[in-house]
């Protein structure tokens, strides 16, 4: 569903769907599925570490804010605008149907999801909502269809099965996703992890049992 979202969209701007997407590419598509984008908003007012915000509205579309620190790194920024697009696309119907309410502290909104960097790429499945949003953001940013240079490390390898990140060939795989979809290693590494690039290896002695 989300990496068809990115490939329709390049494909009705480009004529033609190429990684890594441009920064000006992800921005255009979530302006056409919000009512606003700030991308250089203050969010100090709602906690140390708050990078984005997505608020919602019972009737029209969400509104989407990114901290202006994030502007200081691309590949941050880049991650950051793909986990909101996340929370836009998967998550807005339970604030219109349900009229969902989440716990508030300070001068934060009960309609509103406030993402601190470490959660936006790393959250647990407990955190579902940041989690399914991180994993839009890696469908977005790498989507699996377009992954050809991890098959064509494998193949130059001989790899078979899943590398550990710390290994050479993990690490080989992580550079390649890195240089090749303009991402952050933590991203990289997270997206081939999900995907069961990466992981733990397997015993060559149990490799075909």
């Amino acid at each position: 569903m989300f990496e068809k979202l990115v490939a329709d969209h390049l494909r009705s701007k480009h004529g033609k769907v190429e990684f890594p997407i441009s920064t000006d590419d992800i921005t255009t598509l979530i302006e056409r599925d919000v009512a606003d984008l700030d991308q250089y908003a203050d969010l100090t007012g709602y906690g140390s570490g708050v990078e984005g915000v997505t608020e919602f509205t019972r009737t029209g579309k969400p509104k989407v804010s990114i901290s202006n620190d994030v502007h200081r790194f691309e590949n941050r920024l880049r991650t950051t605008l793909t986990h909101e697009y996340g929370h836009v696309i998967l998550h807005a119907y339970l604030f219109a149907l349900e009229q969902r309410q989440l716990p508030v502290d300070g001068n934060r909104k009960p309609n509103a999801i406030y993402c601190k960097r470490d959660t936006i790429i790393t959250a647990s499945k407990t955190d579902w909502m940041e989690w399914q949003a991180g994993y839009v953001s890696g469908a977005a940013l790498m989507p699996r269809t377009y992954l050809k240079v991890i098959g064509d490390i494998q193949q130059q390898r001989n790899i078979y099965g899943p590398s550990s990140p710390t290994s050479e060939n993990g690490v080989a795989l992580i550079n390649a996703v890195v240089i090749g979809f303009a991402v952050s290693r933590e991203a990289a590494t997270v997206r081939l992890k999900i995907l069961g690039i990466l992981g733990q290896e397997l015993a060559s002695g149990n490799l075909f049992s």
